[in-house]
C-alpha cells in the first residue's frame, strides 16, 4: 500500500510542478511520446557549498527548485504523416552544471561596450556572475547576478544572443517566471527567441503554426504580456512553492528507511 502511495505522490508533484501541461500536451492529436524525466533532489549541504563557493545566495525559488528535483526534462515528439519527430524540449540544467561562467577577453570587451546609463546589461566582466541553466540554438541561458556596489536586486534570467551582433535580452526577473514561460511555450524549439522577437528559422515558424499560432511574436507583440494572456483554457499559471517542500520531505524519510 505504502508503495502504490508513494507513486501517486510522485505523479502530483510532477503534475503540479508542470501545471498539467503534460495532460495538454496529450490531449493533441499531433503530439506524441511526452515524457518526463524523474530525477531525485539535490542535498541541502551541496546547495549551501554551492553558495560559500561562489560567494552569492541562491534565490528562494531556485534553491526549493534544486531541493526537490535536481533539473527539468521534459520532450515531446511531433506526428507527420505517421512519422513521429523529437521537437518538444523544455529543459533546466542540473545542479552541477550549474557553474560560473566566465567570457573570453574578447567576449568582455564586447559586452563592456554594449553598457550605458540607461540600460543594465550583463557583461563577461567583473560587474556580473553568470550561471548557465539552459542554451537555445547556440544562445545560452543565464542566471545573472549583478554585483556591482550600486546595484542591489535579486538575480534575473538573460539569453544571451551571439549569432552575428552579439546581444543580451532579458527573459525574466526571476526563475519562477522563466520557469512559468517555459512551460506555457510547451517547449516549443527557439521559443526563448520568440520571446525576444527575434527571428525564427522558417521550420520552427510552421511548427509554431501548427501546433502554437498564439505564441508567435506576430500575436503577441511584448514578453510582459505573455505569461497573463496565453493558454487561457489551461490551468492557473502559479506554481506553489508547497510542492517542494512536500517533495523535500518524502525524499527526506524515505531516506531515513
Amino acid at each position: 500500500m505504502s508503495f502504490f502511495v508513494d507513486i501517486v505522490t510522485e505523479d502530483s508533484f510532477y503534475e503540479n510542478l508542470t501545471l498539467g501541461v503534460v495532460k495538454q500536451l496529450e490531449t493533441n492529436t499531433c503530439i506524441k511520446n511526452v515524457k518526463v524525466e524523474r530525477k531525485l533532489a539535490c542535498e541541502r549541504s551541496v546547495l549551501s557549498s554551492w553558495e560559500q563557493r561562489n560567494c552569492c545566495l541562491l534565490p528562494d525559488d531556485l534553491k526549493s527548485f534544486y531541493a526537490s528535483i535536481d533539473g527539468f526534462s521534459l520532450t515531446w515528439s511531433l506526428d507527420i504523416a505517421g512519422e513521429e519527430f523529437p521537437i518538444g524540449k523544455m529543459n533546466i540544467n542540473e545542479f552541477g552544471e550549474l557553474k560560473r561562467f566566465i567570457g573570453t577577453k574578447e567576449q568582455q570587451n564586447d559586452t563592456d561596450s554594449m553598457c550605458n546609463d540607461d540600460i543594465d546589461l550583463p557583461t563577461f566582466g567583473t560587474t556580473c556572475k553568470l550561471f548557465e541553466i539552459d542554451e537555445c540554438d547556440n544562445c545560452k541561458i543565464y542566471l545573472v547576478y549583478f554585483i556591482r556596489p550600486d546595484f542591489d536586486t535579486e538575480p534575473s534570467i538573460w539569453l544571451f544572443n551571439n549569432k552575428i551582433k552579439p546581444g543580451w535580452y532579458k527573459l525574466a526577473d526571476n526563475f519562477t517566471k522563466y520557469f512559468r514561460m517555459m512551460l506555457v511555450h510547451i517547449g516549443l524549439p527557439y521559443w526563448q527567441l520568440c520571446v525576444t522577437e527575434l527571428s525564427l528559422p522558417t521550420w520552427v515558424e510552421q511548427i509554431y503554426y501548427l501546433v502554437g499560432p498564439h505564441l508567435l511574436p506576430d500575436t503577441v507583440k511584448t514578453s510582459d504580456t505573455i505569461t497573463d494572456t496565453l493558454w487561457k483554457d489551461g490551468p492557473l499559471n502559479t506554481i506553489d512553492s508547497g510542492i517542494f517542500k512536500s517533495r523535500d520531505n518524502k525524499q527526506k524519510n524515505s531516506r531515513k528507511k
